[in-house]
Order: structure tokens, then sequence, then C-alpha cells
């Protein structure tokens, strides 16, 4: 009997008919955040400078609706996420202080920009996982000091578009875009240099403009970016962890993670220790009125923040001056700006308490990484000698008048601020001429590498003082604490000298061209006062022209960046040659 036929395979099924995608319900609120800010920004850029009568209403309607969504959206959160609002919707919550603030002196204009620009940053942290945007992006990545340099660019772009806005200056017309650029770029590069008076010219939501950019300078836009991204769980590539290793100088590729998070959390942790300490001695107003309780407390952390990023911005017309014979004061600014400009490894190092209780306090020194010990005795040696140079050098000329006490305060707290710093206790204008010249030599060094200050940094100096030794004692390698210095990292030090003089004296040499009228040692004063991300003036600043508000702007954003890394941006580094040439010998000398 033949074997039955095999039964016949199932037909296909049919191709079921294409589902609608379901409308995400929960980002209507978020569409509609994003429609009331566009419409508030064109209204203000357009139709908010004209003199219609009813310009106001429909300005204070705009802003109330992206208050209200912002608030729809926070309300929603809260509802979903409920005790888990604060780990999921950290970022919108910490907008949202200087928002509520801004809306009880600013009005709901103010706080609408601060929430607009709450959902920029939003927006540029979801770019980063955007599929169309990626073959952008990973472009970018493989060179990443000039996304670094973008970084920069996009972040004072941004925040002179927000001073330009009519709720950022008290007369409600904007900042003009020469001083809105120029201000911005004094703030991201952490430079404090104004060509206007910052307390009385900008308002409240200005002033939170300025503390924001602040900020981002001082960490770097692309380290709190990266920041932003880890505390929202994003999955960061290969690529982008090797980018940020090579910004940030770390040794391993898995090391760069916790150093942000650390970066981050000191941070937070000295700027608000440092508000608190400030706050008893910030009681009066520029104009001598008792401040209220929430202006001090804006006050304190404004100036907490600008002095750990080393910034220089102050809120009274005298920066300091005021608080020339204030301990607390002096003490709690001095004390940010050195922490600030010591650089995050060493703070970090010296925060090891493993190593302080296996090794204990008195072993400390000898365990501690060879960096760490660098940077502390260069920038003790230079702060002690600054010190009492200007103790001595400044007696009669701006030290004149004071108590003994308050000419040792302002000595000690002008050869700190001195380090790209930018608060000044005394009158600069009264500044002698052979103290003017050790301090264009303090504001070139600047602070140290991976900190929030300027200048070519102390470890450079370091290297070339170590390297000259070995020079006189005929020695082919460079030793430091009886460790060896790389070669590279001495063509390196010798690198960022000579390409920052080079560049100090080009941009140095169009200001004078284009500030003819004004004196030679105030300009010159003012440039490497730029350049090293200092802020001191003589009081030059407000009488530039166009032009040398440029060139000022331009030695703040080298001097910030650095020049060694600039040189790298523009591709001036090659790949390592597997040859060489046959030697020959140069006299030089």
């Amino acid at each position: 009997m033949p074997d039955p036929l095999p039964e016949p395979p199932p037909p296909p099924p049919l191709p079921e008919e294409p589902r609608r995608r379901p409308r995400n319900r929960t980002d209507r609120l978020r569409r509609l955040s994003r429609a009331t800010v566009v419409a508030l920004v064109v209204f203000e850029f357009t139709v908010s400078r004209t003199d219609a009568p009813w310009r106001e209403a429909v300005a204070a309607l705009l802003a109330g609706a992206v208050v209200a969504a912002f608030g729809g959206e926070v309300l929603r959160d809260a509802w979903a996420f409920r005790l888990r609002l604060w780990r999921h919707r950290w970022p919108d919550l910490l907008f949202a202080v200087p928002a509520v603030l801004s809306l009880g002196t600013s009005g709901p204009q103010g706080a609408a920009t601060l929430l607009a620009l709450r959902l920029l940053a939003r927006e540029l942290i979801d770019l980063v996982a955007w599929r169309p945007a990626r073959p952008v992006l990973q472009a970018l990545l493989r060179r990443p000091l000039p996304l670094l340099c973008l970084s920069f660019l996009l972040t004072i772009l941004l925040g002179t578009l927000a001073l330009m806005f009519p709720a950022a200056t008290r007369d409600g017309l904007g900042a003009p875009f020469q001083v809105a650029l120029f201000t911005a770029t004094s703030a991201s590069c952490v430079s404090g240099l104004s060509v206007v008076d910052t307390g009385s010219y900008f308002s409240s939501f200005g002033h939170w403009v300025i503390l924001g950019l602040v900020q981002v300078g001082g960490l770097g836009l692309m380290t709190l970016t990266t920041t932003l991204a880890l505390a929202f769980r994003s999955q960061l590539s290969a690529r982008t962890r090797g980018a940020m290793q090579e910004i940030l100088e770390e040794d391993t590729v898995q090391g760069f993670q916790g150093l942000l998070y650390s970066m981050s959390l000191i941070t937070v942790t000295l700027e608000v220790l440092g508000a608190v300490a400030l706050y008893p001695s910030l009681e009066l107003a520029p104009d001598g009125r008792v401040l209220p309780t929430s202006e001090r407390v804006f006050s304190a952390l404004f100036h907490s923040v600008s002095a750990f990023c080393n910034a220089g911005f102050s809120l009274y017309p005298d920066n300091f001056m005021r608080f020339v014979g204030s301990p607390g004061a002096n003490l709690t600014v001095m004390a940010l700006i050195t922490l600030g400009g010591l650089g995050f490894p060493v703070v970090t190092s010296l925060l090891d308490w493993g190593l302080w209780r296996e090794r204990g306090p008195r072993r400390v020194w000898r365990y501690l990484p060879v960096h760490s010990r660098v940077v502390l005795l260069t920038s003790a040696a230079l702060g002690l000698g600054g010190a009492l140079a200007w103790f001595v050098l400044e007696w009669n000329h701006s030290l004149a008048g004071l108590s003994w006490s308050q000419r040792l305060w302002a000595s000690i707290f002008q050869s700190v601020s001195l380090r790209t710093a930018g608060f000044n206790s005394v009158d600069l204008a009264k500044l002698g001429t052979p103290m003017m010249l050790l301090s264009l030599m303090l504001m070139f060094i600047g602070g140290s590498p991976g900190g929030t200050a300027g200048g070519v940094k102390t470890t450079t100096v370091a290297v070339l003082a170590f390297t000259f030794r070995a020079l006189l004692r005929n020695r082919s390698e460079v030793d430091i604490m009886g460790r060896s210095v790389p070669p590279a990292t001495v063509y390196r030090a010798c690198a960022v000298t000579l390409i920052s003089f080079g560049l100090l004296f080009a941009l140095a040499f169009l200001l004078f061209t284009a500030e003819p009228h004004l004196p030679f040692r105030d300009l010159l004063f003012e440039a490497v006062s730029a350049f090293g991300s200092a802020g001191m003036t003589t009081g030059v600043t407000p009488q530039l022209s166009a032009v040398g508000r440029l060139v000022v702007c331009a030695l703040m954003f080298v001097g910030r960046l650095g020049p060694f890394t600039l040189a790298l941006a523009v591709g001036l580094s090659k790949a390592r040659a597997s040859y060489s040439y046959p030697s020959t010998k140069i006299v030089v000398g």
C-alpha cells in the first residue's frame, strides 16, 4: 500500500494591516511647552520691542502659558513617579527653584525665560540620542577638542541671546548685542570683566543667566552635559567615553565617570557651604538698604559660585572693596578661589579618607600623587610670595589709607585673587608699576589644570623650572620629587608657554591698534587679565570701543580653552611620525 501523500503545508498567514501607532498622550504637555517657548521667543525678538499698547499684556500671557505648561509637566510627573520624582526629574526641579525666585522679583517673563532655557537644555541632551543627528555627532566625536571649542561657542551664543531678552535688564529693553556678547563671553570663560555694572544693569533674571553661564563655563559644557547624561542613566558610546577621557585627561577610560560624579558632588557641596558662610556678611545692598531674605540668599549663592569658578563677577559696583576688613568674607572667598583653582584631581586626592586613615596625617604628604604635591607647593609659593610683595610694594599705593589689619587682609586676598579669580578689595587704578609687572606674571600663570582657573597653569611653570634645574645640573632627564618627567610633558610645557606668548602678543597688538587713546599699561594689564581669565581691570573695560571689545572677547576665549587645546583643535598636531632625521648641532644662547 503506497504511503499517504504528505499534507500540504498550511497557507502563509495573511499580512496584518499596519497598526496605527498610538499617540503618546504624556507628551502633549511637552509639545505644549515647546510651542509656548517658541511663541515667547518670537514675540520677544519681534513685537516686544515695539510701542504697541498691548505688548505687555501679550508678553505676560505668553509667559504665563510657559509657566503653566511647566507646572503641568511637574504635576504629571509627580503623579507618575510620586516619591521617585527627585530621582527622575531633578534637573527640572533645580530649574524650578530660580524660576520661582525670579517670579517674585522679575515677574512671569523672567521665570518663563528661565524655564525656556531649561527646555533648551533638555532638548540638547535629547539630541544626543536622536538618530538623524548621530552621523554629525560621531564626526565631531572623532575630534573631541574641536567639540569642546564648539560647546563653549554654543554656550556663549545661548547666553548672548538670553541676555538680549527684555527681562534680562532692569530697564526692560534687553542688553544690546555687544554688551550681551561681552558679558556672555566673560561669564562663560569665567573671566569677570564687564562693560556695565552687573548688579545695577541686569535684572534678577539676568543675574540667573550670568550665574548659569559661570557655572557651565567653570565646569565645562561637555563635562556638565556628560554628567547630566549619566544622571539620566543614558548609555554613552565608547567613542563618547574616549572623547571625554581626552578632554578630562584621565589615565583610563573607566576613570572619567567617577571623576565626573566627584566633580559634580564637590562643586555643589563647596558652593552651598560657601553660600552659607557668606550669608552673614551680605546683609546690606549696594545702596545701603537691608536686603530681603530671598535677595540675600541669592547674593550669597551668586558670589559663592563666582568665587569657586574663579569668575570674579560681583553684584556690588566696587566689587569686594567694602569687605576689605571682613575676615569672614575674605576667608570664605579665598578658600573657594583656592579650592576651585587647585583642580579637581588635587581636591579629590586630598579628600581620599582611606589614605588619611591608613597613612595618618603625618605621612599623607609622602603618599599623595606627585601632581598634587607639585600643585600644592607651587600654589603656596606663588600665593605667599604675591602676598608679601603686595604688602611691601603697595603700602603707599593701593593700600594707602587702610589700617594695618586691612592692609594684611587686602594683600593676602589680592594675591589669591590674582590667580584668575577677578575679585578686588582695593582700587586697582592706584596700582604701582612694580606690582603691576608682578601681577602680570601671576595672572599669566593662573591656576592649576583640571580646575576652574585659567592661565598657562602652575604645573607648566613647575615643569619649566625643573627643566632649568636639570640643565644647570647637566642632566638629560627632568626629575621632580624622585620621579622622571617624560619628554612629551616637557615639550608640551614649552609649547604651551610659547603659544601663549605668541597669541597674547598678537591679540594685545590688535588691542593697542584698536585703542590708541588709552594708556599702554592699562591696556597691557587688560589683555593679560583677559587672557589669564583673571578679570582684573584698572577701569578701562567700559571705555573700550566695539573692536576693542571683540579683541578682549577673543583673548578671554583663547585663554579659557588653553592655547595648546586650540592648537590641537585646529589640527596643528599630527600623528606620531615613524621616522627620524639625522642629528645636527645648533648654537643657542
